[in-house]
């Protein structure tokens, strides 16, 4: 229409023009002349445009005030559609807030795609730390890094409080803060001079630390905090936004460590608990970095053979250091949910063609006033809208409900320290589901709505209001699409509770049963001798074994399920001695004597350790039955012969005599295989850092109080940390598991309802449809289980097609979500077979209501029917 007003003016201007030049005006007189007689054509075009706005606006009020009364005069539809739309909308708004959080929230660092994690990796184990050595060496030779910095993770025994505490910390370069680019909202940053051993104690404490233990003092900078029995100077605070890759409470420069750790530092084999974090240069890629990086490496190894053999780098851009192993379960609950809402959607479009069907009339009387289809549609698309809105409002609600719900499931470890809730972020996810699920609902309807035959409907006695062939069709279409999508959850939940049955009965290797662990480390002065640690451990282990209930304690530097490992090489004696780099590397435990009895670990042949095996004492150990296994095959390995390291060595380390087999426990969660362990007496290894083990014959918890004041009768300084049960830790090993297969199963189920009740929706529907057709056939004498079958066969063909669609899309899902299965296929035949009968009964049920409806209609009246 803009155009062709414009068209017109022009021709008007040029002809006033030609007039103007006839009655003697210069060109420029005349057009000028012209111009101001009929107007600038682009001032028109604006005024035009600004009218037509205006109209467009107002129709838009009229439309929503329109909708708003009509959905108001049907109630029952409008709250069946709110809530249906409410339930899809507010499970996606609970999970994308967990999507937000853990895989979307911009990391607090300068540039954070550019940071890079960097850890050693070998055929044997894996993912290992680094050696502070080859970090030297990565350091000097990389040119694809702008800055590198190590990252050791500390632990300190705070004191000078109400309670005694055990904090962690980081040990890093002085760049560290620097690279990520965070500073301190107190006093300074670490000094380069600080990355050298000898350096001053200082420390810079973390912001919930500063709050909790020095009430958020601006003063705090230059006083003093005890740690591990020495002091500490207060450098600095750390901005409450700062997030480490594990839990950080203080951080101190790396020369502290590297006063303490002066064997760590300069043994290139060492290789303890440090990551490195580097930054890559300006337009260097992260398949650049990480080709240079394993270049270098295979340089260390050929330098360094005797500790670099096999070794090599692993690269981990940082944001998927923090997501871990909970991103695919994430992605996979994130899916399920958009299903739930395509299927809400599905539902409330057969809503709106039922209704459509009712509106014929009134919308043919409307294009015959001459009402044009586009405008009509968007009328439609309005209502839509306004229901979606609701059904978002609604949603939002319920969504926060289901984070409180989902805060239950969730560990604090898969969100990485993050906080889950309803930000702006989700708000506006929210806010674009609604304006997709009123378009997906709303438009197929509205389309259809607005094609009836006008002079068909304003007949007296035209056709009534039931649907066409075309929209029986499409109705059809959608009860197949929610059926498929019903169906591909369903078979993921089908998977996850299969492969968890699965996990839960493989045996641990150890009884969990009434089992109570926590940490304790030695870590002042006084514990500086070995007679001093085992003093203590052995007095607490007096005091514990006579509490009430107690039966067994022990002490060990392994909790099976925790990240309490330490590994090293053997040499077993009567060998060939394997190359360097291809020692057994078995997990190394420092036990005490009544260990193995109270975790429950099975004693295959020989015997444990006793008090006989003191520091006077040969030199003894236990190795478990993948060990035997490996290297003793047919022989008994009681009796024989191990040493820790290379017997080559300058100053080669001395023999243990094996004296038991122990049976293998699942150290690193129960879907990973078990590995080579050697336990050895802790009197012959004194360990200032050990974990005690309770076994009770009543609740366990109620012995934490009991066992702090023992500990606190021997070192009234002495804190306590970790303090679990074993069910506790074999329960979280399996979490992310656990909260996949609830969330999942809660989507699958309301899948299921939803799609049930669109089969419902749709027979029921049809019989009414066919109430004509029904009674002829009846008069003719077709028997009612013939009706019966028919109205149940034309349900059971929809769900067919659904179940053989959704089994092709359950084929994807299994294999996305594979990572997270445990003893089971992706395309598990039994479950695939299983969750497909499952369903064909589910749509059997919804069909039989409408079906016993059928035959009980009066062939009688369903001849009058129409």
């Amino acid at each position: 229409m803009l155009e062709a007003l414009e068209e017109d003016i022009r021709d008007h201007i040029e002809r006033e023009t030609q007039d103007n030049i006839e009655r003697g005006m210069s060109p420029d007189e005349a057009r000028s002349a012209a111009r101001r007689k009929f107007g600038n054509v682009t001032q028109v075009k604006e005024e035009t445009r600004d009218v037509w706005s205006f109209i467009w606006l107002e129709q838009l009020l009229e439309d929503i005030r329109f909708g708003v009364r009509l959905l108001c005069k049907n109630p029952g539809f409008t709250t069946v559609a709110v809530l249906t739309l409410a339930l899809g909308i507010g499970a996606n708004a609970a999970v994308f807030s967990v999507v937000y959080a853990v895989l979307l929230r911009p990391l607090p660092y300068k540039e954070p795609s550019r940071l890079v994690v960097l850890n050693e990796t070998t055929p044997k184990v894996g993912v290992v730390s680094v050696s502070y050595p080859n970090f030297s060496d990565w350091r000097a030779a990389s040119h694809t890094f702008s800055q590198m910095a190590a990252v050791y993770a500390v632990g300190f025994n705070l004191a000078g409080v109400t309670q005694p505490e055990n904090i962690s910390g980081d040990a890093v370069s002085p760049n560290f803060l620097s690279m990520m680019g965070v500073r301190p909202i107190l006093g300074r940053d670490f000094d380069a001079a600080e990355e050298k051993a000898g350096t001053a104690p200082v420390v810079l404490l973390s912001y919930a630390l500063w709050q909790s233990h020095l009430g958020g003092d601006r003063n705090a900078v230059g006083k003093a905090i005890t740690l591990d029995g020495r002091s500490f100077t207060i450098v600095g605070v750390l901005p409450p936004s700062y997030r480490s890759l594990d839990m950080t409470d203080v951080m101190l420069p790396i020369g502290v460590w590297a006063t303490d750790n002066a064997e760590r530092v300069k043994e290139r084999g060492e290789r303890g608990d440090m990551v490195v974090i580097g930054r890559l240069a300006p337009s260097v890629t992260f398949a650049q970095a990480r080709a240079e990086m394993e270049g270098i490496a295979a340089r260390l190894a050929k330098q360094y053979p005797a500790s670099n053999d096999q070794f090599s780098v692993a690269l981990l851009p940082i944001r998927e250091a923090f997501v871990g192993d909970v991103k695919t379960a994430i992605l996979v609950l994130f899916g399920a949910v958009l299903f739930v809402l395509l299927i809400a959607c599905a539902n409330v479009a057969n809503l709106f063609l039922v209704r459509g069907a009712s509106r014929t009339k009134e919308v043919a009387l409307r294009i015959a006033f001459g009402a044009t289809r586009v405008r009509i549609v968007r009328q439609l698309l309005t209502e839509s809208f306004i229901l979606a809105c609701f059904g978002g409002v609604v949603g939002v609600a319920l969504a926060m409900g289901g984070i409180r719900g989902m805060a239950q499931l969730i560990s604090p470890d898969m969100l990485s320290g993050t906080i889950v809730n309803l930000n702006g972020a989700v708000l506006l996810f929210v806010g674009g589901v609604v304006l997709l699920a009123a378009f997906i609902f709303g438009l197929a309807p509205a389309l259809h709505s607005t094609k009836p035959d006008v002079q068909s409907e304003l007949k007296e006695g035209g056709r009534t209001s039931s649907a066409g062939a075309s929209q029986n069709r499409l109705r059809g279409a959608l009860v197949v699409a929610e059926t498929s999508l019903a169906l591909v959850l369903l078979i993921g939940a089908g998977l996850m509770m299969k492969s968890l049955y699965r996990l839960l009965e493989v045996d641990p290797g150890f009884r969990p049963d009434r089992v109570l662990t926590m940490g304790i480390d030695l870590r002042t002065q006084q514990y500086s001798k070995d007679p001093a640690v085992l003093n203590f451990w052995q007095q607490l282990l007096d005091r514990v074994r006579v509490l009430p209930s107690v039966e067994s304690a022990a002490v060990g530097t392994v909790i099976p399920l925790t990240d309490s490992h330490s590994r090293a090489d053997i040499t077993i004696e009567g060998m060939a001695l394997p190359t360097p780099g291809n020692y057994p590397h078995p997990d190394v435990h420092i036990v005490s004597p009544g260990y193995v009895k109270t975790l429950g670990i099975s004693l295959l042949r020989g015997r444990t350790f006793t008090d006989e095996d003191s520091e006077n004492a040969p030199l003894v150990g236990m190795i478990n039955a993948m060990v035997a296994r490996r290297f003793f095959q047919n022989e008994d390995p009681v009796g024989k012969r191990f040493m820790f390291g290379h017997p080559l060595a300058t100053n080669p380390p001395k023999w243990h005599t094996i004296v038991g087999v122990v049976g293998d426990t699942r150290l690193y969660g129960l879907a990973n295989p078990a590995r080579f362990e050697v336990y050895v007496p802790l009197r012959q290894n004194a360990e200032s850092g050990m974990a005690l083990v309770v076994k009770s014959g009543a609740d366990p918890r109620a012995l934490t109080s009991a066992i702090r004041e023992s500990v606190q009768s021997i070192d009234k300084d002495q804190p306590i940390r970790a303090i679990s049960t074993m069910k506790e830790l074999l329960s979280n090993s399996v979490a992310t598991r656990r909260m996949t297969l609830v969330l999942l199963g809660l989507f699958s189920g309301l899948a299921l309802i939803l799609g049930a009740i669109g089969i419902y929706g749709v027979i029921s529907y049809s019989v009414a449809q066919r109430t004509h057709e029904i009674g002829i056939r009846m008069a003719l004498g077709a028997p009612r289980r013939d009706v019966f079958r028919l109205v149940v066969g034309q349900g059971l063909r929809l769900a067919g097609i659904g179940i053989a669609i959704g089994i092709v899309g359950a084929f994807g899902l299994a294999r996305l979500m594979s990572s997270l299965l445990y003893g089971i296929s992706a395309g598990d035949l039994a479950t695939f077979a299983g969750v497909s009968i499952l369903l064909a009964l589910v749509a059997v049920l919804a069909c039989y209501v409408p079906a016993r409806r059928a035959m009980r209609v009066d062939p009688t009246v369903a001849l009058r029917y129409e």
